[in-house]
């Protein structure tokens, strides 16, 4: 079963709920993420984009991500 995974921006606090780490560990892992951009963002929110990008590396909590 195919699980839909919607792509909305995201702020660093509700990405870290949503793999059950502190904020601290999130952005550790969102720096390895390429062609992320991580520290000095001017945005607060992650993109759609970026999203994709961060499922992709990361892995969707608790489901499959696809395009």
């Amino acid at each position: 079963m195919e699980t839909k995974v919607f792509l909305v921006s995201k702020n660093l606090k509700t990405l870290a709920a949503e793999y059950g780490v502190s904020d601290k560990t999130m952005k550790k892992w969102l720096r390895s993420i390429p062609n992320l951009q991580v520290d000095n963002r001017k945005a607060k929110n992650y993109t759609p984009k970026e999203i994709s990008m961060i499922y992709k590396h990361l892995g969707v909590s608790g489901s499959e991500f696809s395009e």
